[in-house]
C-alpha cells in the first residue's frame, strides 16, 4: 500500500482485485484485509464488510471514502453505490450514483442519493424507486428508512405491473399514486395514504386509506376477484369473495352471493392441511329466497354440504369422510354450485401395510334425479374390506387374499347382508425364445342373507333366503412381443399377440340372487384381459372362453402410437349379460384402443365394433391440443342403450372446449356440448378474457339448454374483474 498523509490507496491491480475491509460495531479499529473481490460475502454478526475498487482513509476527518463497484454488507442487508462515504465523527452513510439497498428478503431499492446511520437501518433517500417481490415496482420523489424495518415514500406511484421499456409505452396498465406509502418489510404489508386508482394513466377510483400484502406475499387476507352477472334464473348476480388467511396451511374464504330474483345465499369455504400427509376441506352453504315459497321443488331456506377429510392416527391407520349433501333438488344447479345429480357420502377407517390394506367404510346415497325413488336407495353400513398380499412368492407366484363383508338396507325394497372370501394365485412364466406364460387360478365363497327378496326379483322362490355359492376359475394366457427397429433413430416397433383360456364355474348366478354392484356392465378394452369382467361380486361370468387380442406399438423420439385389438369367445352364451352390454354371446363385441402420445397433442380412441354386421355400437373419442398457452380439449362420446336405464335410449354426443390466445395476452374461450342423438344443444359457453401478471378481466357468456324439474333452460352473461393485489381494507 502506498500511504500518503492521513490516507492510503489501494493501486490498481488486475482481475477486479479488492481490499474487503472489516469495520467493528463498536468502531474500535479499522483493520483492512486484502484479497480478491467477493460480491456474495456475508458479514459476521455486528461487523459489516465494504469492498470498492479504491479507498482513501483522512485520519483528521476521521472520513472513509470508497469509489467504484462500491459493496457495503452486514448480516440483513447489501448497499451498492458509484461512491460511498462514512464519517465516523457523525456515524452517517452517504451513498451516491447507481445506488441500491438489497434487504434479506431480496426486496431492491434503487436511489439517486442516499444518506444512512452506520448500521444501514436508517437514512433518506432521494430519487426513490423499489423491486418489491418479483412484481411490485414502487417509485417516489423522496422517502426515509427507519428502524431497519420501514420505508417510507412521499409523492410515490406503485404497481405490480410490468413496465415496458420502449419509448412511449413505459405507462403500467394499472397504478395506485398516493401521498405516501409505507412499507413495513417486517409484516410484509403496504399503507398508502391518498390513494388514486389509474387505469393507463386516467384516475378512475379513490380511497383516503388502504393496505394490502407486498407482493412477497404468497397468502394474505383479502377480497379475491368478483363476479358479476345476470341469469334466467338469478336476474342480475353478484359474488364477493373474502379470503381468510388463518396460518401458512390453513384459510377460510366467505363467499357471499347476492341475486335479483333468487334471494342469497353465503358460501363459506375451509381448507386446512396437516404436516403429516393429512388435511381437509369443508365448503357449506345456506341460501335464503322469499318468493320460492309456494313453487314446485323450491324452499325458502335451502343448504348444502360438500367436503373430504383424511385424518391419520397412527403410521398405518387413517380415518376420513367425504361429503356430498343439499337440501334441495335443485338447488345445487339453480346456483351453479354442483352439477352432480347423484351424491355418495361416506365414514372411513383403514390402514395400509406393506402390500397389504384394511377398511371399515360406511356409505350414505343422495339422488337428485326426477326418476329416483330416495326410499329404495339404499345405506352401505358397514361395508368391510381386507386384502393381504404377502411379500414373498407363494410357490412361485403371486398371492392375494380378499375378504369383505357389506350390509345394505333400504326403506322401500330389498335388503341385502353379504360375506364373501377369495384367494388368488398367479405366476408368469417367460420360455428362452421370449414367450410370456401366465398361470392364474382362483376361488372364492359368497354367502347370502335376503330379506324381501322378491321386491326387485318377483321369481325369487322365497322373500327371506340365505344364499350360499363356490366360485373358481383357471387362466392360462400367453404372450409373445416382438421388437424390431424402425428405419429412423431412436425408434422402434413392438408386436403382441395376447391369447387367454379361461374355465370358470357355470350356474354362479342362482334365481333370486340380488345384483347391487354390477348392474351396469360396459364391456369394453380395459374389461378384455380380465379373467372375470364383471365390475363386482354379484355378478358372475361363468363358463368357458377365450379371449384373444393383438396390441402394435411404435415407440417414437417425441412421442407414441398404440393400437390394440381384441375379442371374446365363449363355449356357451351367458344369459345374465345383456344384450347391450357386448358381452354375454358366444362372440363379443370387437374392442379395440388407438392410442397417440406428443408433447403437445394426445389422442385416445375406444370403440366396440358389432361382429355380425361391422356397425361401431360405442365410440369414445378425446383429444387434446396443446399450442403455447392455447389448447383445445375435443371430445366424442357414443353409448348403446343402456340395460339398467332403458329410458336413455342410445346416447351420442360431442364435447369442445377451447382456449385461444388471439393477441399477447388476450385470449378467446368456449364451450359447447350437443346431443348428436336429438340434435339440440346441451350447453354452450363463448367469452373473451385479458390476463397478465397484474390484471384480470373476462367476459363470459353460458347457456344450458337442459331442464330438471322446474329449472328451465336459461342464459347467464358473467363479468370478472380483478387487480392482482389483494385488497385489505379502506
Amino acid at each position: 500500500m502506498k500511504h500518503g498523509r492521513g490516507t492510503f490507496v489501494r493501486p490498481p491491480i488486475d482481475a477486479r482485485r479488492a481490499c474487503v475491509f472489516a469495520i467493528a460495531a463498536t468502531l474500535g479499529g479499522l483493520a483492512s484485509i486484502c484479497g480478491a473481490h467477493a460480491a456474495s460475502a456475508v458479514a459476521p454478526p455486528g461487523q459489516i464488510l465494504l469492498q470498492a475498487d479504491e479507498i482513501t482513509y483522512d485520519s483528521q476527518g476521521r472520513i472513509v471514502t470508497a469509489k467504484g463497484h462500491v459493496e457495503i454488507v452486514d448480516d440483513q442487508r447489501t448497499l451498492r453505490a458509484d461512491e460511498v462515504t462514512y464519517n465516523q465523527a457523525t456515524d452517517q452513510v452517504s451513498a451516491s450514483g447507481n445506488v441500491s439497498l438489497q434487504d434479506a428478503s431480496g426486496n431492491v431499492a434503487f436511489a439517486d442519493r442516499v444518506e444512512l446511520s452506520r448500521d444501514l437501518r436508517d437514512g433518506v433517500i432521494q430519487g426513490l424507486a423499489a423491486l418489491i417481490g418479483e412484481n411490485g415496482r414502487l417509485a417516489a420523489a423522496s422517502g426515509e428508512r427507519r428502524e431497519g424495518r420501514y420505508t417510507i415514500a412521499r409523492a410515490a406511484v406503485f404497481t405490480p405491473c410490468a413496465i415496458c421499456e420502449e419509448e412511449g409505452e413505459r405507462m403500467p396498465l394499472w397504478q395506485v399514486r398516493a401521498s405516501r406509502v409505507i412499507h413495513d418489510q417486517l409484516e410484509k404489508e403496504l399503507y398508502f395514504e391518498d390513494a388514486e386508482f389509474q387505469f393507463f394513466g386516467v384516475p378512475v377510483f379513490y380511497l383516503p386509506y388502504f393496505s394490502e400484502a407486498d407482493p412477497t406475499v404468497r397468502h394474505k387476507s383479502g377480497f379475491l376477484l368478483p363476479d358479476i352477472g345476470s341469469s334466467g334464473y338469478l336476474g342480475t348476480f353478484l359474488k364477493v369473495p373474502y379470503y381468510i388467511s388463518l396460518g401458512p396451511s390453513r384459510d377460510l374464504t366467505i363467499d357471499p352471493f347476492f341475486t335479483q330474483k333468487a334471494g342469497t345465499v353465503l358460501q363459506t369455504e375451509y381448507r386446512e392441511r396437516w404436516s403429516n400427509d393429512g388435511g381437509m376441506w369443508l365448503q357449506g352453504t345456506t341460501g335464503y329466497d322469499a318468493g320460492a315459497s309456494g313453487k314446485p321443488g323450491q324452499s325458502i331456506w335451502m343448504s348444502s354440504l360438500f367436503g373430504s377429510g383424511r385424518i391419520p392416527i397412527t403410521d398405518s391407520w387413517r380415518t376420513g369422510f367425504d361429503v356430498q349433501l343439499t337440501s334441495n333438488k335443485t338447488y345445487l344447479q339453480r346456483y351453479e354450485l354442483s352439477y352432480a345429480d347423484r351424491l355418495t357420502n361416506d365414514l372411513f377407517t383403514d390402514s395400509v401395510d406393506g402390500r397389504s390394506r384394511a377398511a371399515l367404510t360406511g356409505y350414505f346415497f343422495q339422488s337428485l334425479r326426477a326418476t329416483d325413488v330416495t326410499a329404495q336407495i339404499p345405506l352401505a353400513l358397514p361395508f368391510a374390506e381386507y386384502t393381504y398380499i404377502p411379500e414373498d412368492k407363494i410357490v412361485g407366484g403371486r398371492l392375494r387374499v380378499d375378504a369383505s363383508a357389506l350390509a345394505l338396507s333400504r326403506d322401500e325394497g330389498t335388503d341385502m347382508y353379504r360375506a364373501s372370501t377369495s384367494a388368488d394365485w398367479r405366476r408368469p412364466f417367460t420360455s428362452s425364445d421370449g414367450e410370456v406364460f401366465t398361470l392364474e387360478g382362483f376361488l372364492r365363497g359368497d354367502l347370502y342373507h335376503i330379506t324381501d327378496a322378491t321386491f326387485d326379483v318377483p321369481t325369487a322362490p322365497k322373500d327371506t333366503e340365505t344364499i350360499g355359492r363356490g366360485l373358481g376359475l383357471g387362466m392360462l394366457e400367453w404372450r409373445w412381443p416382438f421388437v424390431r427397429p424402425l428405419d429412423m433413430p431412436n425408434s422402434s416397433l413392438v408386436l403382441e399377440p395376447i391369447v387367454q383360456l379361461i374355465a370358470a364355474t357355470a350356474g354362479g348366478n342362482p334365481r333370486g340372487l340380488p345384483n347391487e354392484d354390477s348392474t351396469s356392465v360396459e364391456f369394453d378394452l380395459t374389461d378384455l384381459f380380465s379373467p372375470n369382467p364383471s365390475p363386482g361380486l354379484d355378478l358372475w361370468a361363468g363358463g368357458m372362453r377365450s379371449n384373444a387380442g393383438f396390441r402394435a406399438t411404435a415407440l417414437l423420439p417425441n412421442g407414441s402410437l398404440e393400437a390394440t385389438l381384441g375379442e371374446d369367445f365363449r363355449l356357451l352364451p351367458d344369459p345374465n349379460f345383456a344384450p347391450g352390454s357386448g358381452l354375454g354371446g358366444r362372440r363379443s363385441d370387437i374392442v379395440g384402443q388407438l392410442k397417440a402420445e406428443f408433447p403437445n397433442i394426445s389422442l385416445t380412441d375406444q370403440f366396440n365394433v358389432d361382429p355380425e354386421n361391422g356397425s361401431i355400437r360405442r365410440n369414445e373419442v378425446n383429444l387434446r391440443a396443446r399450442l403455447g398457452r392455447s389448447s383445445v380439449d375435443l371430445s366424442y362420446l357414443k353409448l348403446p342403450p343402456s340395460a339398467t336405464d332403458p329410458a336413455l335410449g342410445e346416447q351420442e354426443q360431442v364435447n369442445i372446449a377451447a382456449t385461444v390466445f388471439v393477441y399477447e395476452n388476450w385470449a378467446l374461450f368456449g364451450e359447447a356440448r350437443r346431443d348428436l342423438a336429438k340434435s339440440t344443444m346441451l350447453e354452450s359457453a363463448l367469452g373473451i378474457r385479458y390476463e397478465d401478471e397484474c390484471f384480470v378481466v373476462q367476459l363470459g357468456f353460458h347457456r344450458r339448454d337442459t331442464a330438471t324439474l322446474n329449472l328451465k333452460p336459461a342464459s347467464a352473461v358473467i363479468f370478472r374483474l380483478g387487480l392482482k393485489t389483494g385488497l385489505t381494507g379502506g
